[in-house]
């Protein structure tokens, strides 16, 4: 390696979130019109649910065949690729989707010349000429449909929420997050809200990408507090995510040492509950002076596991302390100690999930039964190059072998050194459970005759592991 290029690393890891020129964070409320109409082309798409977008649309002059023939190419784009980044620990490091690239795009740009121009080269010319004719033959219609019609309640939302992000601090609260997180960040790249005031109804959306984070929130939505602690808890992703790699493979090292059987569910877990204890806790309790006292995540064991840390994650945020090693082994005692057997348990276990069959209509059960995958893989057919490469992911392994049965199933049995001692009938059929080396569960099935879902959940009563 270039000595001159390690030193200068070693620098930058060393100054940790120092920056330069830019003595503090900026976070930025804005409204992008291009992204409010690429959010407003995808309403129309017929692959999504009705809204009222859809439906002014549909009742407006501009429901012809000019414009719902671009809808019908729009669904026909191929977007989206993405590309991973080396050395880091698996599932630790979000790869890059080209959508991301995109939408970022979206909100900087001030004009479809200006997209193009920054766009160029990201996804192929044909996907992206075509894209950026479809949003400027529609952004007159959402500007006729949706956004004049609303401007000054628009503006309004746009201006209380603005101040509302200068009144709170949010600022600081992403500072001590980056601390927390011991995440490199240079203030002079600011963090961009974009806001997509709604015409409907109900609650708002949250995600965070890149230095990005969009919310599209109802024109008569006032809970700010709640809002912002949701957008924090998406940007904290972000900050999990830009930790260096040294950091990374820290955090790994003490989950891999820690002795807990738990360990590697718990380390699956990490992401969500910190960012649940720091966004939904930590600067709830700082916004409102007290904890949220009902859910802070809709899912048991994030919410569960974050009140949980909380207190811990609070000492170390009030002193501006880094993850470390202890830290670390207080998490997983936390886990061993409070929640032992959501290892038994599918609707967690499932979350981080790798499945591997003969016959791919199996993975529409996974993806309408335990929906919420915060880490999957899926793959066929079954042969010795897929069950290598499922066998060095760290999350829940599910074989379904129904071809060739008895081949596969040795197969299986010589990739995992923990079945050495496994005998079994092929011809009858099973659902083996075993513990592997890295903490997580494989789970064989041999079906030959039944429904694969009848098969499973006779298995799994109460979606639980015996």
């Amino acid at each position: 390696m270039n000595i001159k290029f390690l030193i200068i690393s070693n620098i930058l890891l060393m100054m940790g979130n120092i920056v330069f020129g830019q003595a503090t964070p900026q976070i930025h409320i804005k409204y992008s019109k291009l992204l409010a109409t690429y959010d407003f082309v995808q309403k129309l798409s017929d692959y999504y649910p009705d809204n009222k977008s859809k439906e002014t649309f549909k009742a407006s002059k501009y429901n012809v065949a000019e414009y719902t023939d671009l809808l019908i190419q729009f669904d026909t784009l191929h977007m989206v690729e993405s590309y991973h980044f080396q050395g880091y620990p698996s599932g630790q490091k979000s790869p890059v989707s080209t959508t991301a690239l995109m939408e970022r795009n979206l909100i900087n740009a001030s004009s479809i010349e200006e997209f193009k121009r920054l766009s160029f080269g990201i996804i192929p010319n044909t996907e992206l000429l075509a894209f950026s004719n479809i949003l400027s033959r529609f952004e007159p219609v959402y500007d006729a449909l949706i956004y004049q019609p609303n401007k000054e309640k628009f503006e309004e939302k746009l201006k209380s929420l603005d101040d509302y992000v200068q009144n709170t601090h949010l600022a600081d609260y992403f500072e001590t997050g980056l601390k927390f997180y011991n995440a490199i960040w240079d203030y002079s790249v600011s963090i961009d809200i974009a806001i997509i005031p709604s015409i409907s109804d109900g609650g708002f959306t949250a995600n965070a990408f890149l230095n990005n984070a969009v919310s599209e929130v109802p024109l008569n939505f006032a809970h700010n507090d709640i809002l912002f602690c949701v957008l924090m808890h998406e940007i904290f992703h972000n900050v999990y995510d830009w930790q260096s790699l040294e950091v990374k493979k820290n955090i790994e090292s003490w989950f891999l040492a820690n002795p807990s059987p738990n360990s590697q569910y718990a380390y699956s877990l990490l992401n969500e509950a910190l960012a649940t204890a720091m966004g939904n806790g930590y600067i709830y309790e700082g916004i409102n002076g007290k904890t949220e006292k009902d859910q802070w995540y809709n899912m048991k064991y994030i919410d569960q596991m974050a009140q949980a840390i909380y207190p811990m994650v609070k000492e170390y945020a009030n002193n501006k302390k880094p993850i470390d090693n202890h830290f670390i082994d207080a998490y997983i005692k936390t886990y061993d100690e409070n929640f032992p057997e959501w290892t038994k348990e599918l609707d967690h276990i499932l979350t981080y999930r790798y499945i591997l069959t003969d016959d791919e209509n199996d993975f529409s059960y996974f993806i309408k039964n335990y929906r919420y995958a915060n880490q999957s893989a899926y793959g066929t057919p079954i042969n010795q190059n897929s069950l290598d490469k499922m066998k060095q992911r760290p999350i829940t392994k599910i074989i379904i072998v129904s071809q060739k049965n008895e081949i596969k199933l040795e197969w299986i049995k010589n990739t995992f050194p923990e079945l050495k001692n496994w005998t079994y009938n092929t011809k009858k059929e099973f659902i083996h459970t075993t513990d592997l080396a890295d903490k997580t569960k494989l789970i064989v099935v041999n079906r030959i005759n039944s429904n694969f879902k009848e098969l499973f959940e006779n298995t799994f009563k109460n979606k639980k592991l015996d």
